[in-house]
């Protein structure tokens, strides 16, 4: 939570945390008050009671949140998973929502759709000898050579330069944290990723269109459906830093319409502002390499010193060891 104004709740992609959308919080938290939520079961939060049949459980458990938060009415920005979970509050919900912003919003035909459920979420769970992670690192790797990541031929084909290992790396730790059920939110928001929904919409909705985007092409097939007045798009052209400047300046012209927000004084002890993670120097884990090998060897290292670990507590030490 940071910053003063309306509520706006910001809502990450998977299998990402709110840590990712800090960037964009700070720069919000001029004009609005920002919320960033994790997506049950992923970042720190806890995961649902059990595996979710659709996107209803994830909104259900949020609208409880709100409710206890005190927040009455707010904006919502939601990316990929988050541009899901926003879209199906705001149908659920519509009194509840003064705007959605819908940032890597797209439209998945029922054939790619099947597919992607079919070979796009492996099984990660956490085995001894550290297979999984060449698993997970193929996957970041390849994500941004292909769309989807496991259909490596021409026509997936995204024609774009390699991440930098850090870069990788960020995305490659927050499967880990995300653990062997990194796939539930991930899952159900494929399903739900339909233009048909987008048109149910009663409340204002700006759809966001730039062009660096690796679902550029199902963005566009999200566009191509006739919409109601209260949904419009926006388009941004430019690298990936014009992209954030236009955004938010988008969003910030926008808050002054909105209502102030109003949160429960019982919960303010509760929510955190977000704290930056520190390095310990005394024993550095391996430095990431583009080939992900830096992983394993990080992995064998701790399976030597902790014998007395399962793969599950390997995997948590190997997460403590990077973020702290």
């Amino acid at each position: 939570m940071m910053g003063e104004g309306p509520a706006l709740l910001l809502f990450h992609p998977s299998p990402h945390s709110s840590e990712i959308l800090l960037p964009l919080a700070k720069e919000l938290a001029s004009h609005y008050t920002v919320f960033s939520i994790d997506t049950p079961g992923y970042g720190k939060s806890d995961a649902l009671e059990s595996a979710p049949g659709s996107l209803n459980d994830y909104t259900e458990f949020l609208h409880k949140a709100l409710k206890q938060m005190g927040l009455k009415r707010a904006t919502f920005y939601g990316s990929a998973t988050g541009a899901q979970i926003a879209i199906r509050y705001a149908l659920e919900h519509p009194d509840a929502v003064s705007h959605v912003f819908l940032d890597n919003s797209a439209h998945f035909n029922e054939e790619l759709c099947n597919l992607i459920l079919q070979h796009y979420f492996p099984d990660l769970t956490p085995r001894l000898d550290g297979s999984h992670l060449t698993q997970i690192w193929t996957m970041v790797s390849q994500m941004f050579q292909y769309f989807p990541w496991c259909f490596t031929t021409a026509e997936y084909a995204l024609n774009r330069p390699q991440l930098p290992a850090a870069a990788l790396h960020f995305i490659a730790m927050d499967y880990l944290k995300a653990g062997k059920n990194y796939d539930y939110a991930y899952k159900t928001a494929f399903q739900h990723e339909r233009g048909a929904y987008v048109q149910q919409l009663k409340v204002p909705t700006t759809i966001f269109r730039w062009n660096n985007s690796i679902i550029t092409k199902y963005v566009d097939d999200l566009l191509a459906f006739e919409f109601p007045s209260n949904v419009s798009s926006f388009r941004i052209d430019g690298d990936p830093g014009e992209r954030m400047h236009s955004m938010t300046y988008f969003i910030k012209d926008k808050a002054d319409a909105f209502p102030s927000c109003e949160i429960s004084e019982t919960i303010k002890p509760y929510v955190e502002s977000p704290t930056m993670a520190y390095r310990k120097e005394d024993e550095n884990p391996p430095e990431a390499t583009v080939d992900g090998q830096y992983l394993q060897q990080a992995w064998e290292t701790l399976v030597r010193q902790n014998p007395h670990l399962n793969a599950e507590q390997i995997q948590s030490c190997l997460i403590d060891w990077y973020t702290n």
